[in-house]
């Protein structure tokens, strides 16, 4: 391949991954910001959630998971290219628990579908992404 295909190519790559990259933080500067009543935690600070990203796959369309501050809730965010886009979901810890939350106004199918996954995860699963997301930080 000629030299500057190459670099052509590394350029766009690169644009591809900053782009996914703050495409992604502003909804998630959106979403988990402005909390719905009674879903703030305790200490009354917004969560950020910039752990991360790791990407998974729900509902057949890839999602970019964030780890958040609080080491326990996660958000899920639609990934650039995705038909689900955009689209924001948030398990959010509560007690020995988790609530999931939703907003967007990504193809309902898609979304339905990640939903329909995500609500079956047990506990143990939420907490394995939190893991994963703080490991993808480390590296």
């Amino acid at each position: 391949m000629p030299p500057d295909k190459r670099v052509g190519r590394r350029v766009m790559n690169r644009v591809h991954v900053l782009m996914r990259r703050y495409s992604a933080v502003l909804l998630l500067t959106i979403f988990v910001s402005v909390p719905a009543s009674g879903d703030e935690p305790v200490s009354g600070a917004p969560l950020k959630c910039e752990v991360g990203p790791i990407e998974k796959t729900y509902g057949k369309t890839q999602w970019l998971v964030y780890g958040c501050d609080d080491e326990r809730s996660v958000v899920i965010v639609a990934a650039p290219l995705s038909p689900a886009r955009p689209f924001v979901f948030r398990f959010l810890a509560q007690g020995d628990g988790y609530l999931l939350q939703s907003k967007g106004s990504g193809d309902r199918d898609y979304t339905t579908a990640a939903f329909g996954e995500l609500k079956m995860m047990t506990l143990e699963d939420i907490e394995a992404l939190v893991k994963l997301t703080k490991t993808s930080a480390q590296q």
